[in-house]
């Protein structure tokens, strides 16, 4: 697959069209693809996702909005088989049914429901440690985001990657990005922050399983 330059990216991602122009710089176009990223800040992730990391065989998106993100990213980063999780509630959502046929993965679960619900995780079970990729993405508090990752801990295969969106923008994702800086079981890789914050982690080797309290509350340390 033929990559595009950092260049030629950030104006293919506004291209795609974003969901405000006011907000995000860049116009709505309809029947886009309704993002909500920075151009020059996505447009970096996906070059180097699409260059250094190179496709998965297995991936993970929890909280999807428009599906625009999913979408975009698989047009340039191989990604064999997708398992979506979100709550359904986004504004953006109804695109979803729209854009989804155009997404270039095979679609293996898709659990449109709460992801700190404990049915989520049993209905997540049998890809448990086989996660090659996790664009996270979903509850922006503090406690939520924690719950989240606590979750990818379970799912995430060893060396697998995880993306962490608005990690600067959003004052409790920065918390969780602080956080994530003192783990044992997570390396940052790269941090793409001109201005919301998109940071990429590396999966270490798994110390201890996530028990009640890491789902139930987000306690205990990442």
């Amino acid at each position: 697959m033929s990559v595009p330059s950092y260049s030629e990216m950030v104006e293919l991602v506004k291209e795609a069209g974003s969901s405000q122009q006011e907000f995000f710089g860049y116009p709505v176009k309809e029947g886009g693809l309704y993002l909500q990223q920075d151009p020059e800040e996505f447009a970096a992730l996906v070059h180097f996702l699409a260059k250094e990391v190179q496709g998965a065989d297995l991936t993970l998106d929890l909280g999807i909005a428009s599906g625009g993100q999913t979408k975009f990213l698989r047009d340039y980063f191989d990604a064999k088989k997708t398992i979506i999780v979100d709550d359904g509630r986004h504004v953006l959502f109804p695109h979803w049914a729209r854009i989804k046929p155009m997404v270039k993965t095979e679609f293996i679960c898709e659990i449109i429901r709460n992801s700190h619900d404990k049915e989520v995780r049993e209905q997540l079970a049998p890809w448990r440690g086989k996660v090659d990729f996790a664009f996270v993405d979903g509850d922006h508090s503090y406690r939520g985001l924690r719950q989240d990752i606590f979750m990818m801990k379970l799912m995430l295969r060893e060396n697998a990657i995880m993306v962490l969106h608005d990690t600067a923008a959003v004052w409790d994702c920065k918390r969780v990005f602080d956080d994530l800086l003192r783990s044992r079981e997570f390396t940052l890789l790269r941090n793409f922050d001109n201005r919301f914050g998109i940071s990429v982690w590396k999966r270490l080797k798994p110390r201890t399983p996530p028990g009640y309290f890491n789902h139930q509350f987000g306690w205990g340390r990442l």
